[in-house]
């Protein structure tokens, strides 16, 4: 299981605080509810690909005593699921669909995938903002404007961390999860 947390807005500014700051501590286990506090259980790096850079950063993981299950806490300008930071997918998703000439050295079926896995998830983002924001927001009814409204929904909630760790915590998934 995956929980996002807030440090910084930019994987470097993430590397330097992770070794110099109070490590992130959980309380009680999502997976068995146990109210026992998790134990601390080593880090993995992870890659982040942010624009024209590719960074390790390392991410703290935990342990449940009590059912033996990890818990990993990611920045919450990372992606669950994706190698892709959260404004660098959002900027890609935005050329796409506006079909604007990208200066990204992503393969055509790379892009291809993204776009599409965003409108296969297009009615769970509908569904979030219905209940989290407004229950009468009207949205096109071609699939393509209906993503491009979205995506203008996601940049108005503030910056897209922001946006990704609200839309985790509510559903616990990243918004474009299968």
């Amino acid at each position: 299981m995956v929980y996002l947390e807030h440090f910084s807005d930019h994987p470097l500014d993430y590397i330097n605080e992770f070794y110099t700051a109070e490590k992130v501590r959980i309380d009680s286990c999502p997976h068995c509810h146990s109210c026992r506090r998790l134990h601390l259980h080593g880090i993995y790096h992870r890659h982040v690909i942010w624009y024209e850079d590719v960074f390790a950063i390392p991410v703290q993981r935990h342990y449940c005593i009590h059912c033996g299950k990890t818990v990993s806490i990611l920045p919450s300008f990372c992606h669950p699921g994706f190698q892709l930071a959260l404004p660098f997918l959002l900027e890609l998703l935005w050329a796409f669909l506006n079909r604007i000439p990208s200066a990204c050295a992503l393969a055509h079926q790379h892009r291809h995938f993204i776009t599409r896995r965003f409108l296969f998830c297009l009615n769970r983002l509908i569904e979030y903002f219905r209940i989290c924001h407004d229950p009468l927001i009207v949205f096109p009814d071609f699939g393509h404007k209906k993503a491009i409204k979205l995506l203008e929904m996601v940049y108005s909630v503030g910056k897209p961390h922001i946006f990704g760790k609200r839309y985790h915590d509510h559903f616990k998934i990243g918004f474009m999860a299968l």
